[in-house]
C-alpha cells in the first residue's frame, strides 16, 4: 500500500528508460535510421495493443487500469515505451553478449530475452499492481506466445532497419548499459513477485534469463 501511492511515476520511469535507450542507439547508429525505427514501434506496439484490448488477440482478454496514464486511444503511453525498451534493450544485450558475431542469433537470443522478461512482468504489474486485469484472472498461455512471435518481429524491425555504425566495438560501454536497464528490471519484478508470493513464474523467468547466458557465454568461450 506504501508503494501504491507512487504508481503513476511508472510511465515516468518508463519514458527515462526509454529516452536513454533512444540515446544510446543514437551514439550506435545513423540518427535517421534510429528515429524511423522508433517511430514504427511505437506505432506499432500501439496496434497490437489497441486491437488485443478491443478483440483479445493476440494476447488474451484484458482491460487496463486507469493507473499507466495517459491513455491513447485506450493503450497507456507507458505500454508504449515498455515495448521500444524491453525489444531494444534486449537485441542490444544479446548483441553485446555475442560481440556481434551473428545478428541472427542476436535475434532469437533477444526474443528469449523478451519472453523472459514478460514471465517475469505479468505477476508484476497485473496482479500486484493491477496495471491490467486479465478477463480469466490468469495469465493465458497464448499472452507468453504472442509475446514471444511480437518479440521476434520488434527484435527483428529494430535489427534491420537500423543503420548501424560498424566501427563502435561490441564491447564498448554503450553496449553494456541497456544490460544494466535489463538487470534493473529484472531485479524490480523479481524481489516484488516473490515478496507478494509468485515464486513459480519469476523463478521460470530467472531460469530462461541465466540458462540463455550461460549457454551463450560458454559456447561463445568454446568457439
Amino acid at each position: 500500500d506504501f508503494g501504491s501511492q507512487y504508481l503513476w511515476t511508472t510511465t515516468i520511469f518508463l519514458g527515462l528508460e526509454a529516452l536513454i535507450t533512444f540515446i544510446l542507439l543514437i551514439k550506435l547508429a545513423d540518427l535517421l535510421s534510429v528515429v524511423i525505427t522508433t517511430a514504427v514501434i511505437f506505432m506499432a506496439s500501439w496496434f497490437i495493443e489497441y486491437w488485443g484490448v478491443t478483440t483479445g488477440f493476440p494476447f488474451g482478454v484484458y482491460t487496463y487500469s486507469g493507473i499507466l496514464a495517459p491513455h491513447i486511444g485506450g493503450v497507456p503511453l507507458a505500454i508504449m515505451f515498455a515495448w521500444f525498451t524491453v525489444t531494444a534493450c534486449s537485441l542490444l544485450a544479446a548483441r553485446y553478449l555475442l560481440k556481434g558475431s551473428s545478428e541472427f542469433s542476436a535475434v532469437v537470443i533477444a526474443s528469449i530475452f523478451v519472453l523472459a522478461t514478460d514471465i517475469l512482468l505479468e505477476p508484476f504489474a497485473s496482479f500486484v499492481n493491477n496495471f491490467w486485469v486479465w478477463q480469466s484472472g490468469a495469465v493465458p498461455l497464448q499472452n507468453f506466445v504472442s509475446w514471444f512471435a511480437v518479440g521476434i518481429i520488434f527484435v527483428f524491425t529494430i535489427s534491420q532497419l537500423i543503420k548501424w555504425n560498424k566501427t563502435e566495438s561490441h564491447d564498448s560501454f554503450k553496449y553494456k548499459i541497456p544490460l544494466i536497464i535489463t538487470a534493473i528490471n529484472i531485479l524490480n519484478f523479481s524481489v516484488v513477485n516473490v515478496a507478494n508470493g509468485y515464486y513459480i513464474l519469476t523463478a521460470f523467468g530467472l531460469v530462461i534469463f541465466t540458462a540463455i547466458i550461460a549457454s551463450t557465454l560458454f559456447f561463445k568461450q568454446k568457439n
